[in-house]
């Protein structure tokens, strides 16, 4: 009997049984497609934050190993896709790569092997001036000329190289950019939860509310019969229970609505504040750094580059005054 009157109920009011299941599916969407994510995200960027802090609290004098960044605190797909993009923007601080010695140490190896190279070669050529046109076939011949030439090229190769070293080891620092370049709201949040698809389902709800509505007062238009005079109020009663059936799935939809709203706008703003402070964390780990340095490093190298150019011109001018007085 109770399946009997279920079914009558659902063909007579198919049209509110319709939009209950829409909203039904709406619902279940949102909270399996975006609440239940979020909460997932919050508890991964908690993750991210804590082995952040432990990596921060075991930094001595501010040395960090990227390598254990990396292994610990990024270590899902998106996080780490982030990370690597934003570590090609660290780098060895300035100051420190110049007290450590590397950049002069090349400067001195270029002019030591240029001295060595073009002393010998004067020497194998009764001290006249050398001939640069076809250097390398002079040397050929020559083991110690030629190991020298193979250095000399080499330290000139490496002389316009940065002078930072390419391990990860813990030590410090600088970055060019600002994490929040890589690490942003769109990124973390936005981009893996919909949210600009998924604010829209309030809007979609009370849509479905709107029409629930309406085709309870249709259906229940149509079957109203004025010609009738006897069954009118019966009529009257029956369209009255529709009416009201319409606007209580129409109520329905838009407290869902407003729940959903509060709902989602409290999930990406919980969201966004964990990934201001993910932000926040990774900039107070590296020192802030510009592109003015560099600069610096390119004019170094340049002015380095310039000087051994100008030293190999002036023996070539050598070289070639030198083939002239001879023919």
């Amino acid at each position: 009997m109770l399946s009997s009157l279920s079914g009558s109920w659902l063909w007579q009011n198919w049209h509110q049984a319709a939009v209950m299941l829409l909203i039904a599916l709406v619902a279940i969407n949102f909270l399996t497609a975006f609440v239940w994510p979020a909460l997932k995200l919050k508890i991964s960027l908690r993750e991210v934050l804590h082995q952040l802090g432990k990596i921060k609290a075991s930094a001595v004098n501010g040395a960090v190993d990227l390598a254990e960044v990396q292994s610990q605190a990024m270590t899902g797909a998106r996080m780490a896709h982030l990370w690597s993009q934003y570590a090609h923007c660290l780098h060895v601080p300035w100051d420190e790569a110049a007290a450590s010695g590397l950049v002069p140490r090349q400067q001195n190896r270029v002019k030591v092997l240029s001295g060595l190279f073009f002393s010998e070669m004067k020497a194998k050529s009764d001290g006249s001036a050398v001939d640069l046109s076809d250097i390398e076939k002079k040397v050929a011949n020559d083991p110690r000329l030629s190991s020298l030439w193979a250095e000399y090229s080499e330290a000139l190769d490496n002389l316009h190289k940065t002078p930072e070293p390419v391990n990860t080891r813990a030590r410090r620092w600088r970055a060019s950019a600002l994490a929040e370049t890589f690490f942003s709201e769109y990124a973390l949040v936005d981009s893996p939860l919909k949210s600009d698809f998924y604010k829209h389902v309030p809007g979609i709800l009370t849509g479905l509310g709107i029409i629930g509505t309406f085709a309870g007062l249709i259906v229940g238009l149509i079957h109203f019969d004025v010609s009738k005079t006897e069954s009118m109020q019966i009529q009257l009663g029956v369209l009255v229970q529709k009416v009201g059936q319409a606007f209580f799935v129409s109520a329905s939809a838009i407290a869902l609505a407003m729940l959903f709203t509060w709902v989602e706008k409290t999930l990406l703003t919980a969201r966004y504040l964990q990934v201001e402070e993910l932000q926040h964390f990774i900039d107070g780990l590296f020192e802030a750094g510009s592109g003015q340095e560099s600069l610096e490093r390119l004019v170094v190298a340049t002015e380095a580059q310039v000087a051994v150019m100008q030293d190999m011109l002036s023996e070539l001018r050598k070289s070639s005054h030198y083939l002239a007085a001879m023919r």
